[in-house]
């Protein structure tokens, strides 16, 4: 494969890695929001 190729290449993977982690740190956010009722309303009582 060329350099280029494993760049395209790498570039995608870290793309998509980087975005599941930042889904999942919003997620993590929310659930610590909602468990200290940060958020008025969003708490389920």
């Amino acid at each position: 494969m060329s350099l280029a190729a494993l760049f395209g290449f790498g570039s995608v993977i870290f793309l998509i890695v980087m975005t599941g982690a930042f889904i999942y740190g919003l997620t993590a956010l929310r659930q610590v929001a909602d468990r200290d009722n940060y958020r008025p309303g969003s708490a389920k009582n």
